[in-house]
């Protein structure tokens, strides 16, 4: 999991600083929030799935 947060807030800084042209202050506050975003997106469709029931889906 800390190797995929890594990958996604790296990739997330380097795109928006480079393609959007932005201050690395600025892509890295867009990386931080891509990258709380994308983790706790992953835990809830885990929590998600653990609760889903053998009738579910």
């Amino acid at each position: 999991m800390l190797a995929y947060t890594g990958v996604v807030f790296a990739f997330g800084a380097v795109v928006w600083h480079w393609v959007m042209g932005k201050s690395w202050d600025d892509s890295l506050s867009f990386a931080l929030t891509m990258t709380v975003s994308a983790v706790v997106g992953r835990w809830i469709a885990a929590v998600i799935r653990r609760r889903a029931g053998r009738g579910d889906g």
